[in-house]
């Protein structure tokens, strides 16, 4: 009896340790490009707590009227601990998210966000997904590539990011 204790004991002990090994097992069939991340309007809520990378007030050159911003408007950029660019690219998992305020700090007009979503989304636009969300973050009034989201216009303008050392990446902030 006892020796069937002992060999379930170590049949036991040999089954955790292979599920173990089988989960702290990185695998080597996928990588960066293959990784997806796919954002929703609840990952966008706590913005706040993201790092402020940049505050700044009235027209800007390459905005224009983009967004929405006026001479009034003040513009804060957050990014999540994700977005951090290494070898001139943000990681799969990046969000970039822009807030207008008024003169005594109210939120105006929608969100846009930055959404680093890699895998096969977007070849044209390095993996990053548009949105335009409300401010209660209930609707969602644009979203996808750089053909559909805002009709385009997202794509159109970040590109020039990507030239004259304006930005990298699509993102203007750095």
């Amino acid at each position: 009896m006892r020796t069937i204790l002992t060999m379930v004991n170590v049949l036991a002990l040999a089954l955790l340790l292979s599920v173990n090994l089988a989960c702290d097992k990185k695998s080597t069939d996928s990588n960066d490009e293959e990784q997806e991340f796919v954002a929703t309007t609840q990952d966008f809520k706590d913005y706040k707590n993201w790092t402020l990378k940049a505050t700044e007030t009235g027209p800007d050159p390459f905005l224009k009227t983009a967004h929405g911003v006026n001479d009034n408007f003040t513009r804060k950029i957050f990014f999540n601990a994700t977005a951090k660019a290494s070898n001139g690219e943000y990681p799969v998992g990046s969000m970039i998210l822009k807030e207008l305020t008024d003169d005594q700090g109210n939120v105006q007009g929608a969100f846009t966000v930055m959404v680093k979503r890699g895998g096969n989304f977007n070849p044209d636009g390095n993996g990053w997904e548009w949105f335009m969300v409300s401010t209660d973050f209930s609707t969602v009034i644009t979203q996808g590539d750089n053909a559909t989201a805002g009709d385009g216009n997202c794509a159109s303008c970040h590109s020039a990011a990507n030239v004259n050392n304006n930005g990298l990446d699509w993102v203007f902030t750095r």
